[in-house]
């Protein structure tokens, strides 16, 4: 027959797994809605106002437990597709635009620090010509 303290001590052990296997779980089941919450709150705050006309999507999972992220895509012009992600791990958010080539491997992803520096980013895009109104843009 086990020691009574043997016995406590993998009560104590087993009661202590559950807990974490709980907080993992559940840890799973929102990390989707806070990572598009999280992107939204701070699309908002870095960009203004009309961030709220973004729609995030959950980005995979990766390390779900303490690193969030979303990416909302903006638009795909003259093969060159637009997206924003967002991340945010170990409490730092960042914000990057990425700008791929639809049809190639090539990418660049810069980070954006806020409107008007997005502003600057798009404006070395294609899409630039069609949301410029000084050139017959749609702004």
């Amino acid at each position: 027959m086990s020691h009574p303290i043997m016995v406590a001590a993998a009560k104590r052990l087993m009661a202590a797994e559950e807990r974490r296997t709980a907080a993992r779980e559940n840890a799973f089941r929102t990390w989707g809605p806070r990572s598009t919450t999280a992107a939204s709150k701070y699309a908002r705050h870095l960009l203004g106002a009309e961030a709220v006309t973004l729609t995030w999507e959950v980005l995979g999972l990766l390390s779900f437990e303490e690193h969030l992220q979303a990416f909302a895509s903006l638009d795909t012009v003259g093969g060159q597709h637009l997206e924003l992600y967002y991340t945010d791990q170990d409490g730092v958010e960042r914000i990057l635009l990425r700008v791929s080539c639809a049809s190639c491997p090539s990418q660049h992803v810069h980070e954006v620090t806020s409107l008007d520096q997005l502003g600057q980013l798009l404006s070395q895009t294609p899409a630039w010509q069609s949301i410029d109104t000084r050139n017959g843009g749609n702004l």
